[in-house]
């Protein structure tokens, strides 16, 4: 699943073929057991069924109805991952595969930046969009601050600590992705909480803090922030401007969403339905969208407040579920809960290809919701 960093055509046939091979195991017969010992599971397949149950109504044409199953079987590549995670040994060979990827990836970012490759199709230098490339580089800068606070050995600490810097660096000088960036930095404020206490904790906040206003005040790099500011500002005024930029259409996005939850706020317009319900609210046909850029949102206008409860209930689960994991993992836990609430606010993580690494992680994770005798380790 390490393939996501790289090829999203190739994650998705092995996504399939985890899903084959799941079969062929016989890992379904434990299905209700897996269901049972892991609650973050459970709610990711009850989302699914939901999925599921929505494409029997509303107005979405069958293949639309079709197509969003398809984008929501993260949900269910969840539960499907779980029993090949229950095995320590595979876990711990995962966390070093995902972190093999992600310097590969940080060293190709720096190697577009440079002009030794060529930037994106996006012209950004990542291989990913930079909405996605900043949170895998966010929440891997994470990771190794951790690794690097809990290493004994000197070099060794010496090298985590150094990807902790390519990283920050990457995120907010190279790539410049905001959702990324906002993610790092709340990231760094939840290590600073985990790790450190009293004076510590200050320090750390203070550098955390002064770093964000040096950047602010001082970088050229900071403009797409002042410019999102902008854009907001100039879209709430009581005649609004710039309702075209890219937070102002985001915004219409949301408002026009919320008049379509108001319409079915129940149950929703059904699987699949949110590119023609989305039409008929909005006449400006520049703005009309197949995604609110907000999960929440996307979610409670096909399946209403029974969807967005049980996403929630998705969400809420997993610090609780965290509780019972041992102290490296539920770090890691808690961070990867920051990363997709946030992710989740301003995109759909499982509309977009982005929910095949949330639902790897969260199935790596929690696997069998038990602490384990043995500590992650890359």
């Amino acid at each position: 699943m390490a393939s996501f960093y790289f090829s999203t055509s190739l994650s998705t046939v092995l996504s399939v073929a985890v899903l084959l091979l799941w079969f062929s195991l016989g890992y379904y017969s434990q299905l209700l057991v897996s269901l049972r010992q892991n609650p973050c599971a459970a709610w990711a397949f009850g989302l699914y069924l939901l999925v599921i149950v929505g494409s029997f109504y509303g107005t979405a044409s069958y293949a639309d109805a079709l197509s969003m199953l398809g984008k929501y079987r993260e949900f269910l590549l969840v539960v499907v991952l779980v029993p090949f995670f229950n095995d320590s040994h595979y876990r711990r060979r995962t966390w070093q595969a995902l972190v093999l990827a992600s310097v590969v990836t940080l060293l190709i970012s720096y190697a577009m930046h440079i002009g030794l490759l060529d930037d994106n199709r996006q012209g950004d230098p990542c291989l990913k969009s930079r909405i996605t490339h900043s949170m895998l580089i966010a929440f891997f800068m994470f990771y190794c601050a951790h690794q690097a606070y809990s290493e004994q050995n000197k070099p060794e600490r010496f090298w985590w600590l150094l990807l902790v810097l390519l990283s920050v660096y990457n995120i907010f000088f190279i790539v410049e992705g905001r959702t990324g960036q906002l993610i790092a930095v709340v990231l760094g404020i939840v290590f600073a909480l985990q790790c450190f206490h009293r004076r510590q904790l200050l320090l750390a906040l203070l550098v955390i803090i002064g770093f964000v206003g040096l950047f602010m005040l001082f970088s050229d790099k900071a403009a797409r922030i002042y410019e999102g500011l902008a854009n907001t500002q100039a879209y709430f005024q009581v005649h609004p401007e710039q309702t075209h930029s890219s937070m102002g259409l985001r915004y219409t996005f949301w408002q026009q969403s919320l008049h379509l939850i108001q319409e079915q706020p129940f149950l929703g317009h059904g699987t699949g339905s949110f590119s023609q319900a989305y039409q008929h609210v909005n006449a400006d046909a520049e703005a009309v969208t197949k995604n609110p850029h907000n999960e929440f949102l996307m979610i409670a206008v096909q399946w209403g407040w029974l969807g967005l409860l049980m996403y929630l209930g998705f969400l809420f689960c997993q610090p609780l579920s965290a509780l019972s994991l041992q102290k490296t993992e539920r770090f890691y836990a808690q961070g990867l809960w920051v990363s997709l609430l946030i992710y989740s606010f301003f995109n759909s993580p499982f509309l977009d290809h982005s929910g095949h690494w949330f639902a790897l992680m969260i199935a790596l994770i929690y696997a069998g919701n038990k602490p384990q005798p043995d500590a992650i380790n890359a």
